[in-house]
């Protein structure tokens, strides 16, 4: 089974499509939708999934003929070294300990392997050292 990591970006007229239950129905896929944003002007979703690659593919094929725009993540969340603070806000937020803090420099370390790309520490990073990378 692969598994892999996508931000999908709809139009206002696809946030009402049910274009989720159609990758698990159609496609035989496991969706986790890690964070999801729904405005006015369309909407964006953080999901990983799980399936066999051909099916993984052909998903991604149908969404991008529905005009979802699909980006796979390879790195999740970035953070900025000149914009942190070190402030250690989202140490204490990170569900996964992706970050933790150097006490002996007392500096916050990313792990991205660990990362589950949940946008935790986006909110909570008072200087905004923390992005999503797409």
């Amino acid at each position: 089974m692969a598994r892999k990591k996508y931000m999908l970006g709809f139009s206002p007229e696809l946030v009402n499509e049910p274009i989720v239950y159609r990758l698990v129905k159609d496609y035989d896929l496991k969706i986790n939708i890690l964070r999801a944003e729904v405005k006015e002007l369309g909407g964006r979703l953080l999901m990983e999934v799980e399936g066999k690659s051909p099916n993984i593919k052909d998903a991604v094929r149908f969404l991008k003929e529905t005009k979802v725009d699909v980006k796979e993540l390879v790195n999740y969340v970035e953070m900025n070294e000149e914009r942190c603070t070190h402030c250690g806000m989202c140490i204490s937020i990170c569900p996964v300990e992706a970050l933790t803090m150097d006490k002996i420099v007392w500096k916050v370390h990313y792990d991205a392997d660990k990362c589950i790309a949940c946008g935790m520490c986006i909110d909570a990073c008072p200087p905004g050292a923390m992005t999503f990378r797409i």
